[in-house]
């Protein structure tokens, strides 16, 4: 292949992973709008480079380097929705290269590398992820790429691989901490025990290791060290509620989590595994993906966290496809089960009037005539899952208007202090205020007259309460209705709404029935 195709199919992946990423009614979520967008623009005003802050205090829960490159983006090209998701879009696509690499080596040629690509490129959690500011593709993105160096590493010890991977982790363990050694150590375990050869290499090279676990571990506890002596208390507090959180305990959220990111490639994967399972490349990719889902089995965990996993899958896809031993009841059924949201997001569309439906159904039509026709090429299948996701989440889901902001709301509060309580809505406000703002669930005097309060109807009677006791003042100055995101991107009805809502809803081919009302109020003097 030549330098100018892989240009091409670069910019390709580009544009498929970055349809709609500007738009603030796309796919987003709370550790998205509340975290990520808030934490860089209050990093700048408050001029903080090494420590990331929100709402005043230090955000300890999750190491600095992807706020870092998110204020540096926002510096260079200012705050937007556009400038921090870019950055994740980024990461996806050195996460692609590594896929294709490692593809290349493990089959030999290309073509194999090329379609582990395209898969991973139409994987349903790769594309819902990589739409959002947060640190589940990065980091996966990291890790993938260390393991790649450090792959070489062991066969030609050189400086630059060695260097690159202790990098890669050091950045990796500051973007999530420990999970960061997940995707790579599982798969240097993976390598060391399915092939002699390497496992011999690397016993020879035990100083190395040594020198390059001291070296990814510099970095993350310069950091660690000071924000110890600083901030004693509040990492403490933080640790603490990442331990609460993570609910330690079996559970089997990883198996089925890992069956819904990898759609519509699951159960192709699924089989190959086992039909395949002598093949050493085949238990080589077992060993690692046991390895990367093995420590959720025995934590809390979000589909999100399962990122690192579907490269893996890709590849395991990537060579059956190139060997063109694909059943066809496996792509039959994984089609079904993408296709299902896709159809459910163009009905909804369809029925509310909202237009960008078309496109949509005809994309999702396509995709399922291609991937039941009885010998499909598997560019023809890579590429339609990829388009299928592209256009469900960044052209037709924005239309909903999930977590749309009135312009006159934007315009009130320019230049005014702005209090987002509870929920927070509206959830985009900051980013396109290009400002952090407060959020709270705990109002405290004092207030200073004039400063506007956000909040949904349905947490209007706790801020009442909350005004009361300090004796503070309000009067309604905006009120409009809309649909929000409550913590998942797609779960954008009303809290406490019913079934009956929802046939309302149907019935009145409108989503007013489903809609937060959002009262912005005035504190009086």
């Amino acid at each position: 292949m030549s330098a100018f195709e892989r240009v091409v199919l670069f910019l390709i992946a580009a544009c498929v992973l970055g349809v709609g990423i500007d738009a603030a009614t796309g796919l987003t979520g709370k550790d998205e709008y509340l975290l990520g967008l808030r934490i860089p623009m209050e990093m700048m005003q408050g001029d903080h480079w090494w420590v990331p802050f929100i709402d005043g205090e230090p955000r300890l829960k999750k190491p600095p380097f992807l706020y870092w490159l998110g204020r540096g983006s926002f510096e260079i090209f200012g705050p937007s929705l556009a400038a921090a998701r870019a950055l994740t879009v980024a990461f996806a696509l050195l996460l692609l290269g590594c896929t294709a690499r490692l593809g290349t080596e493990l089959a030999g040629h290309r073509r194999a590398g090329l379609l582990a690509a395209a898969v991973l490129l139409g994987m349903s959690g790769m594309a819902s992820e990589s739409r959002r500011f947060m640190l589940d593709i990065p980091v996966a993105a990291l890790s993938l790429a260390a393991f790649c160096c450090y792959q070489n590493w062991l066969r030609q010890p050189r400086a630059a691989p060695f260097l690159a991977a202790a990098l890669l982790l050091a950045a990796a363990l500051l973007t999530k901490g420990p999970i960061a050694l997940v995707v790579c150590g599982s798969g240097a375990l993976a390598l060391w025990i399915s092939d002699a050869g390497t496992r011999v290499r690397a016993l020879r090279l035990w100083p190395g290791h040594l020198a390059l676990a001291l070296l990814m571990l510099v970095p993350p506890a310069i950091w660690y060290l000071d924000v110890a002596n600083r901030y004693s208390a509040q990492l403490a507090q933080a640790a603490a509620d990442e331990m609460e959180a993570r609910q330690i305990g079996l559970s089997a959220d990883a198996l089925t989590g890992i069956v819904s990111l990898a759609l519509p490639w699951s159960f192709v994967a699924i089989h190959a595994l086992w039909r395949r399972r002598n093949d050493s490349r085949i238990r080589f990719l077992t060993l690692w993906l046991f390895g990367t889902l093995l420590p959720f089995v025995f934590i809390r965990t979000f589909e999100r966290y399962l990122i690192g996993s579907l490269p893996v899958l890709a590849l395991v896809v990537g060579l059956v496809l190139a060997d063109g031993t694909v059943p066809g009841w496996t792509r039959r059924i994984g089609s079904l089960l993408a296709a299902l949201p896709a159809l459910a997001l163009g009905l909804l569309l369809w029925r509310w009037q909202l237009g960008n439906w078309q496109l949509l159904a005809i994309a999702t039509l396509v995709f399922i005539f291609i991937w039941w026709r009885r010998a499909p090429r598997p560019a023809w299948l890579a590429s339609s899952a990829a388009v299928l996701w592209a256009l469900g989440w960044g052209y037709a889901f924005p239309a909903l208007n999930v977590n749309a902001v009135p312009e006159a709301l934007v315009d009130l509060a320019r230049d005014r202090n702005v209090i987002l309580f509870s929920g927070p809505e509206p959830a985009l406000l900051p980013i396109l205020e290009k400002r952090p703002l407060r959020q709270t669930s705990r109002i405290v005097a004092p207030i200073a007259p004039g400063t506007l309060i956000t909040v949904r109807a349905e947490d209007r009677k706790a801020l009442d309460v909350q005004l009361d006791a300090i004796g503070l003042k309000t009067n309604e100055r905006y009120a409009y209705q809309t649909l929000t995101s409550s913590g998942s991107g797609i779960r954008f009805a009303r809290a406490g709404a019913t079934r009956d809502d929802w046939q309302h809803s149907w019935d009145e081919r409108s989503p007013a029935p489903l809609m937060s009302t959002v009262q912005v109020l005035e504190v009086q003097p």
